[in-house]
């Protein structure tokens, strides 16, 4: 790129698609070298609309990235070792094979043709040494391309002021640092030794204070070893995994006790493992059994509760999967129609305490929603403007402004309200929605969710009414509505601090 000419530069814009930018870079005689040297500022005065600076600049740190990287590549393949020219010039299994002599080609045969025959372990330290290389330069490449992430603005200010961080907030850098550095792995959750030192490295090359007194490095290598260590959790409960420690002898539910126990009793084990399944299957039915009639009673015991939902997660959450329909998942689990179970379910999911994130979320839009131009004349705003005439109490006032700025959500996105809450209305759809009778009512007002045209669940208020609708979606697996998407992507943003 860098020898491009002027002509060449715009035949690769209009190839990027970026064809409207053709007439300013002749103007202004932008060359391949020219293009490699440009920065934001010069990317501004080229570029009026934004969505071409972020593909230009993008184009163009990709192309460098890729040049460090086969720079790097090239430089380690010069200084190789010569005993493994096949490694550096991408040999395959048939050139490699030729290369060998006679007694090493009859070895090989009869090592691929039998797998009992003698290995030439020539071959086997070849072959290891190129899956090394190869190794060690994938580690490269993504060490080379690696920058550390663009923290949020609050983030940014604590580290601009150079103060040291909270525990929240560094709980806050902490989950962005993982965030990217699964980005950059490809989704992988499992980092080695090297990775995990330049991560750390970077940070504190570009923020000291965070390195107190010199023993900050070790604290945040292992604050992010351990953050990956929390998100691999949830695949403990992964069915592939379960399969795979079921084909080594581990029964579902099995602990590393229980093992050493076994091994003692060499006869019991035996006699278990020759009927897992149906055990399985009777103890699940003695759990559901026992969950619908403790639905029944009016004092419950929910410690119980929440020992035997843990237990039936798995067959629960795959009934869902597998689309069965919501009267059968109902019917079997009765408590998912509870909001302290339905909040529970979305939490084991996702990690998140949806009931205290909704609550921070009213807390902090409820004034800046009410304050809108496009709510102003709404009938639920002025159902509530009246309302506040009639109570002084801070408390009620910021119920009632909380209240009103849930239900007017939908409004102020442009989406279906309809598809959103039914205030003082009969439910016309079957994804879930809220019914709303008297929101500003205290004494009569009444919040409850429906999900196909039934009552799911009584709530308290509009904040467990919020949290429940988000959670549904999550639990059932219910595709959202094209018509209210923009509210509840709004949401979900702010409950997954997106």
């Amino acid at each position: 790129m860098e020898s491009w000419s002027v002509d060449q530069v715009c035949n690769w814009l209009r190839r990027r698609n970026l064809g409207e930018l053709v007439p300013k870079f002749r103007e202004e005689e932008v060359s391949g070298a020219a293009l490699l040297a440009l920065n934001d500022r010069m990317v501004q005065q080229l570029v009026k609309k934004i969505g071409h600076q972020a593909v230009l600049m993008d184009l163009i740190n990709k192309y460098q990235q890729q040049k460090n990287g086969l720079e790097s590549l090239t430089c380690y393949c010069e200084t190789a070792s010569p005993k493994f020219p096949e490694a550096i010039s991408g040999t395959t299994n048939k050139q490699m094979f030729s290369s060998f002599g006679p007694v090493e080609q009859k070895k090989y045969l009869s090592s691929s043709e039998n797998d009992e025959g003698l290995i030439d372990r020539r071959v086997l330290k070849q072959k290891k040494n190129m899956k090394s290389f190869f190794t060690r330069y994938k580690t490269l490449q993504w060490t080379s391309s690696y920058a550390l992430p663009d923290f949020p603005y609050d983030v940014k200010c604590i580290l601009a002021e150079k103060k040291c961080p909270d525990h929240s907030m560094r709980i806050r850098i902490i989950e962005f640092l993982q965030a990217d550095m699964t980005k950059y792995l490809e989704g992988s959750l499992y980092p080695n030794s090297q990775q995990y030192n330049i991560v750390v490295s970077a940070l504190l090359q570009a923020y000291p204070f965070l390195n107190e007194d010199g023993n900050g490095f070790l604290l945040w290598k292992r604050a992010l070893k351990d953050r990956f260590k929390y998100v691999r959790r949830p695949i403990e409960d992964d069915e592939q995994v379960l399969r795979n420690k079921c084909k080594f002898g581990h029964r579902r539910g099995q602990t590393r006790k229980s093992i050493s126990t076994e091994n003692k009793h060499a006869d019991i084990q035996v006699q278990i493992e020759e009927e897992p399944v149906c055990l399985e299957g009777r103890v699940m039915d003695v759990h559901i059994n026992w969950l619908k009639q403790e639905y029944m009673k009016t004092q419950r015991d929910w410690k119980e509760v929440d020992n035997r939902m843990n237990v039936t997660t798995e067959i629960r959450r795959k009934m869902i999967s597998d689309k069965a329909p919501l009267k059968e998942i109902l019917r079997l689990f009765p408590f998912l129609r509870c909001p302290y179970q339905l909040f529970r379910e979305f939490q084991l999911l996702t990690h998140m305490d949806i009931y205290k994130k909704t609550v921070e979320i009213l807390e902090t839009y409820s004034e800046n929603i009410l304050s809108l131009y496009v709510v102003r004349n709404n009938p639920i705003n002025i159902m509530l403007q009246e309302n506040l005439k009639l109570h002084t109490e801070e408390d009620m006032l910021k119920y009632m402004k909380m209240t009103a700025a849930c239900l007017l959500l939908p409004d102020v996105f442009g989406d279906d309200s309809s598809l959103f809450a039914a205030v003082n209305e009969e439910v016309g759809v079957i994804t879930p929605v809220l019914k709303v009778k008297k929101p500003f009512n205290v004494n009569s007002c009444e919040f409850a969710l429906y999900i196909e045209k039934e009552e799911l669940t009584q709530l308290d208020d509009c904040t467990m009414a919020l949290a429940a609708l988000v959670a549904a979606f999550h639990v059932f697996d219910i595709p959202c509505p094209k018509r209210i998407h923009r509210t509840l992507n709004f949401l979900q943003s702010l409950i997954f601090e997106m």
